[in-house]
């Protein structure tokens, strides 16, 4: 089997998390619950890219798509990787717990224990199944019901200690380790005939590629947070201090004297991510604290579109999520993680 290059992109419901986490104030009562679930976010997007390297030995004329999230009579179901192959149909499930884990196949749960502590999730393995159950009927309104689907969990992190009872043998079958991945694909493609070109598995990506639809929730008001919370100002990306000036139509940081013609853009980048694709120049300045209408006209006409009158203009923001546009938000978690490790050192030796 010959390696290839696979990509993974955080989803935008992560990338909406963290741009949240930067502008809600630490103070604020539902910070704590923010930076829960971006560290979730974040642990499941790790487990999610260590399958990246296995994966990348399978054939290349399979079809590897990440984060698939398909709508079917109005119902969407969401799946970490579907793989397709000439001989069959693969979703593997991602999951990177910790610690001891028991499937309990009576309750249909999974426990995870630390120490006398002890956690409940729901059972992953009827997660996968009700996948491959949606992807059939899918797939079947698509006028393909030949193609076998299989399922299955992996585990991602490698010092999870697993527990399956003997009696359940459906768990043990559709549990597996990160490692049995490239043999797995080899046991199945032993077991199934062929039932797709190299042309229909062309097809059938693209298909479900077109359909895709990422999950997009209005994050402020998903997490119960009004706008006029958030805090507003451009972000150094050379210290993480917030509350950049504008100095001879340059960006300053009155921090650490760092210039950046663009700091903006990354501005406009948190407000897409946490408002919407719509902005007006005034929005634009009071996000960012310009005070020129006429800079900020000028900056907004080279990274957005417009429509309407001189007065009503509003400009359509447009960002890849399926590229680096967001890596700033990385760097920038990067720099305030470190700042806050400091600041507590500061404090203890007080």
């Amino acid at each position: 089997m010959s390696t290839r290059k696979l990509t993974l992109y955080p989803s935008p419901h992560i990338l909406m998390l963290l741009a949240l986490q930067h502008r809600l104030p630490t103070r604020h009562e539902r910070y704590p619950q923010i930076q829960k679930k971006v560290r979730n976010e974040f642990a499941g997007f790790h487990g999610e890219k260590r399958l990246l390297y296995p994966l990348s030995k399978f054939p290349s004329y399979c079809k590897v798509l990440p984060n698939i999230r398909l709508n079917f009579y109005s119902n969407h179901f969401q799946m970490d990787f579907i793989l397709i192959s000439s001989k069959f149909i693969l979703i593997l499930e991602s999951k990177y717990y910790s610690d001891d884990l028991l499937f309990d196949e009576t309750v249909h749960q999974v426990i995870q224990t630390k120490g006398e502590e002890f956690k409940v999730f729901e059972d992953p393995v009827l997660q996968a199944e009700e996948q491959a159950f949606q992807l059939t009927n899918w797939l079947e309104y698509f006028g393909l019901s030949n193609v076998p689907i299989e399922y299955y969990v992996v585990m991602t992190n490698s010092n999870t200690r697993l527990r399956i009872e003997s009696t359940n043998t459906h768990h043990a079958s559709r549990v597996i380790s990160l490692q049995r991945l490239p043999s797995l694909f080899r046991e199945l493609s032993n077991e199934h005939d062929n039932h797709l070109t190299v042309k229909q598995i062309n097809h059938l990506s693209n298909q479900i590629t077109h359909h895709n639809t990422p999950y997009l929730p209005d994050i402020l008001k998903q997490n119960r947070i009004q706008p006029s919370e958030l805090k507003r100002g451009n972000f150094c990306m050379n210290c993480g201090n917030l509350g950049m000036k504008m100095t001879r139509r340059r960006w300053q940081c009155p921090r650490c004297n760092h210039r950046d013609a663009l700091a903006h853009e990354n501005a406009l980048k948190d407000y897409y991510l946490l408002y919407g694709k719509e902005i007006t120049n005034r929005a634009f300045r009071k996000f960012t604290g310009l005070e020129s209408s006429h800079t900020a006209r000028d900056m907004l006409k080279k990274v957005a579109t417009s429509h309407g009158d001189k007065y009503l203009r509003k400009y359509q923001l447009a960002y890849n999520y399926q590229s680096d546009d967001f890596d700033y938000l990385f760097h920038l978690n990067k720099m305030l993680k470190e700042e806050s490790v400091e600041r507590r050192i500061r404090a203890a030796q007080r």
